[in-house]
């Protein structure tokens, strides 16, 4: 699906920016927003390209630089860190051989942080794609990457 067939199912409003920047997004395969999305979001909307290229550097669940499929947000909020969270993202850096903000070789994960995922109560906490993970441990971590790795075989499989 290109671009401007993504932005036709959307009202030209302002305000449907973040949902269109999102649906384009999801799209490319590189988990990402080139600099043709934005010149297309901006014509569509009728308003600059400087301001949707704001509202994608503002937020953080957007990125111009190609991603894994599986983007992992961590919470590195002060109770996330004081349950744990610190020693569990140097955990997850060490499985996936990378650093946080980085992409692994083969394009199956990024690790991004997250100041606040909202789910203090079930801390330490992390989301891949749109899944949330409560409740983190090593162990946990580490079936959760197992399971992801696990499903991308079988989908290589003829």
């Amino acid at each position: 699906m290109t671009t401007q067939e993504i932005l036709r199912d959307f009202p030209p409003q302002r305000e449907q920016m973040l949902l269109m920047l999102h649906a384009v997004q999801n799209n490319n395969p590189g988990n990402n927003i080139t600099a043709s999305d934005i010149r297309q979001v901006a014509d569509y909307l009728n308003t600059t390209t400087a301001s949707v290229y704001g509202v994608v550097r503002y937020y953080s669940m957007f990125s111009m630089n190609p991603r894994g499929k599986y983007i992992i947000r961590f919470c590195k909020s002060p109770l996330c860190r004081m349950v744990g969270a610190f020693s569990l993202l140097k955990s997850l850096e060490k499985e996936l051989s990378i650093k946080t903000g980085e992409t692994t070789s083969d394009m199956l994960f990024t690790l991004e942080p997250s100041e606040c995922l909202g789910h203090c109560d079930k801390a330490p906490v992390m989301m891949v794609n749109e899944k949330m993970y409560f409740h983190l441990d090593d162990a946990r971590i580490r079936d959760i990457l197992s399971q992801i790795r696990e499903q991308e075989l079988k989908k290589q499989q003829p």
